[in-house]
């Protein structure tokens, strides 16, 4: 039995970042507590406390910009909490799952985020073996978060909402979600997605270019993933 921890990044296109992106990771449920352990183990090197709060929240977003819980840390420590996240991602036993819709491509630019989540549930769906089963847990801050429990439903009963839509079998129950400050494996997850639209290049300055090095050292192909449209 595995849990699939998601998030999202919306498209920023006037920071030339085009891309909508939904990832997230899949967790064996017997891996959930050593990964955990290992994420509380940074939280009280960095803020002597593994309690679950938005003051000991990892939030990529606000490391990047040293903002919240990181704004008293300066270039160097930022780089290296990052580090060691994406250390922790990488030697996770975890099936890593992402899609990137291009929203300048798309015609259909007000249903970005519903054709991104389906797009993501058929990758989870292909990530599981015959006998494997996930349920979905996302970031309660994701604003679409009823529209997902919404589609989610349909496309259970349905599959998925195109001519080439799979059914989905392998994701049990409805998508749960929960506040990222409340879950170490939801701010994991959102970790992998700063991981992912980091290499579509859309980040500039030092801490950026300080980082693409960082992540050359680490394996972090995802299992599944879908880039769209293409061309």
């Amino acid at each position: 039995m595995y849990v699939t921890y998601f998030d999202e990044v919306k498209a920023q296109p006037s920071q030339d970042q085009n891309y909508y992106f939904v990832g997230g990771i899949c967790v064996p449920m017997d891996k959930i507590m050593e990964i955990e352990a290992q994420l509380n183990q940074l939280a009280i090197d960095l803020f002597e406390t593994a309690e679950l709060t938005p003051e000991t929240c990892f939030h990529a977003r606000l490391i990047h910009f040293k903002k919240g819980p990181f704004g008293n840390m300066d270039f160097p420590a930022r780089l290296a909490v990052l580090k060691r996240l994406t250390e922790i991602l990488a030697n996770a036993p975890v099936k890593r799952i992402y899609v990137a819709i291009d929203h300048e491509k798309l015609k259909a630019k007000h249903k970005v985020a519903e054709i991104a989540f389906a797009h993501f549930c058929e990758r989870v769906e292909l990530a599981m073996e015959k006998d494997e089963r996930t349920i979905l847990i996302g970031d309660l801050d994701n604003q679409e978060f009823k529209n997902m429990i919404a589609d989610f439903a349909k496309y259970r009963t349905n599959g998925t909402p195109w001519e080439w839509g799979i059914r989905i079998t392998s994701i049990v129950d409805s998508v749960h979600f929960a506040r990222s400050h409340h879950s170490r494996m939801i701010q994991l997850a959102d970790i992998y997605l700063y991981t992912v639209s980091h290499r579509f290049g859309s980040r500039k300055g030092g801490l950026a270019d300080a980082y693409a090095k960082i992540l050359a050292e680490y394996d972090l192909f995802p299992t599944r993933y879908k880039v769209w449209p293409q061309g």
